[in-house]
């Protein structure tokens, strides 16, 4: 396969010498779709850290001033819920968008099935993609938390780490949640994908 062949897009971000380098350059041939679903899934697990912080280390207060006023507010059950909420909404609309991404790429799966592969190497090759979307995402959180926190207490509490690592882990298992949803879904014939082209 030559490069190119199959995308509309030529340019390559990696060259392709695996799934990795597939989904990468998959990636960042839709990038403003990706980066959409890389903030929803970044912001809100940016807010968790914060909050899960501020629990931990400032007694569930938050606090600050604003506009020369000083501000609080107890971090409570109802922010956390928030939270959540925004995880379940992240989880899909990042699989409405993994559907768009897999619908868009129906000639070039088509072509991967033509040339032998099975079924479970696509499923595999779209729970990288999400994976690869819920890292971005958990790395866009990690810095919007520290941003927050900084510019709120102008410091970072690294002895809370382990929510920071966690605020890396949790957004992959969401980005392959959300690929689940559309990879169980996938049934492409080879011979009527082809035809689109």
């Amino acid at each position: 396969m030559k490069e190119g062949e199959i995308s509309l897009s030529k340019a390559r971000i990696v060259p392709v010498k695996g799934l990795l380098s597939i989904e990468v350059n998959a990636i960042f041939s839709r990038w403003i779709r990706n980066l959409l679903t890389i903030f929803t899934i970044g912001l809100p697990r940016g807010l968790l850290i914060v909050f899960i912080t501020v629990s931990l280390s400032l007694n569930g207060v938050l606090f600050t001033t604003w506009l020369g006023q000083y501000v609080s507010m107890e971090v409570k059950a109802p922010h956390y819920f928030s939270v959540i909420l925004c995880f379940l909404l992240a989880i899909l609309t990042t699989s409405e968008v993994m559907w768009q991404n897999i619908k868009e790429r129906n000639v070039e799966i088509s072509l991967y099935k033509a040339l032998g592969w099975q079924d479970r190497t696509i499923r595999k090759m779209i729970y990288i993609e999400g994976a690869l979307i819920g890292f971005l995402g958990g790395i866009l959180g990690i810095v919007f938390s520290m941003v927050i926190l900084h510019l709120m207490y102008q410091t970072i509490a690294w002895n809370e780490f382990w929510v920071f690592v966690t605020g890396l882990i949790v957004p992959v298992f969401v980005g392959v949640i959300s690929a689940a949803i559309p990879g169980r879904k996938i049934k492409i014939d080879p011979s009527m994908g082809l035809k689109q082209r």
